[in-house]
């Protein structure tokens, strides 16, 4: 008795949103992951892991999955559109952000000039005010 495929979550990503299309299409063309590998000349265990968006297909493994698939490129186009949303994410590393710490200081001030240095970002008539310090100082 075969295993039970993976629930798939297209709507968390578009590599999970590849996978699934790439599921959809060998299902109804009644192919199994063994045999639709074959044809394409990967390993199931790789096409598996597409399906499931634990790895990113290659533009070649997708433009043949679309040939024996006979899906008219669909594969391919959205094996671009992963691209292009990967290329929109912004970047996580530590070295490529520094962080912001915000600060809420409660406070009257006198009638008179502000200093500009320390303009709030946010102004509550007089209550509460949010000030962004940059660089992730502490103080």
């Amino acid at each position: 008795m075969g295993q039970q495929p993976a629930e798939l979550r297209p709507h968390v990503s578009a590599r999970h949103f590849l996978g699934a299309e790439l599921r959809c299409w060998r299902q109804q063309r009644g192919l199994s992951l063994a045999r639709l590998a074959a044809l394409v000349y990967v390993s199931p265990d790789l096409l598996g892991k597409i399906e499931k968006a634990e790895r990113t297909a290659s533009l070649d493994v997708m433009s043949r999955c679309d040939e024996a698939l006979a899906t008219g490129g669909a594969l391919a186009r959205l094996r671009r559109f992963v691209d292009h949303q990967s290329a929109a994410q912004p970047r996580t590393d530590a070295s490529a952000t520094m962080p912001t710490r915000f600060m809420v200081v409660m406070e009257i001030l006198p009638v008179g000039p502000v200093d500009p240095d320390a303009a709030p970002l946010v102004n509550s008539g007089g209550r509460s005010r949010l000030y962004a310090l940059r660089g992730g100082r502490g103080g």
